[in-house]
């Protein structure tokens, strides 16, 4: 789908600013040890990067052909960091067999529904999802995202919910004891995830207090971007 009216960007504001808080907060909030959040991580790999990048905004921002996308369900803590999705990113793995288009461009995603440890109670996960999705040019992470999957947004404008898991909380604080029995696992190629379905994480340490400080005077300059073009 395009994003150009202005009730777009006001959602793409909306979708990184609620991304830029829960970062915030699972990183620096000063909560218990034990304590933590589920939540849908979202991590970026520009066009000839092979490793993840914790993405320091929302959906909200133009992507290139050749890009990598990576969502995955996970938990973080002050002291424990997120996990990245299990699956190394490779835009040729995924779209080498993908024509150009034009007008339109090639964008890798791949969506980790997590571990069954910490699944919602009465959820289970996901299969792990891997493709090649073609979108106008134009198109930010967010179009990416549901032009391959159904998308539950909440009203703060936080993604919830990819193709229907959880099924109902949004950002729950949970026990991190949960994690305990989480084994840890490798990345695998593209190749490899297609193989293991035909049978049958580095991770992101927090954001300094800076970073994240940069980050938020960006937001706000976007916000007014939006306005003045709105």
């Amino acid at each position: 789908m395009t994003t150009s009216s202005s009730s777009s960007s006001s959602s793409r504001f909306k979708l990184a600013a609620i991304t830029i808080v829960v970062t915030i907060f699972t990183s620096l909030s000063p909560v218990a040890a034990d304590t933590g959040y589920r939540y849908w991580g979202y991590f970026q790999a520009a066009s000839g990067a092979t490793t993840w990048t914790a993405a320091m905004t929302g959906p909200s921002v133009e992507v290139k052909d050749g890009d990598v996308e990576g969502w995955v369900f996970t938990a973080s803590s002050n002291d424990i960091p997120a996990v990245a999705p299990m699956m190394e990113p490779s835009f040729v793995e995924l779209c080498g067999a993908t024509s150009e288009v034009a007008g339109k461009i090639r964008v890798g995603l791949v969506v980790d529904f997590g571990a069954g440890e910490i699944a919602p109670e009465g959820d289970i996960p996901n299969e792990f999802y891997a493709d090649c999705i073609v979108v106008p040019q134009g198109s930010v992470g967010a179009d990416v995202l549901s032009a391959a999957l159904d998308v539950r947004v909440g009203d703060s404008g936080l993604i919830c919910g990819i193709a229907g898991y959880p099924s109902q909380e949004c950002g729950a604080e949970i026990d991190m004891a949960l994690l305990t029995g989480a084994a840890e696992i490798e990345p695998i190629s593209a190749t490899e995830q297609a193989q293991q379905s035909d049978d049958g994480g580095s991770s992101s340490a927090p954001l300094a207090l800076l970073a994240v400080l940069a980050l938020i005077s960006g937001v706000f300059a976007y916000r007014s971007r939006s306005r003045r073009n709105g």
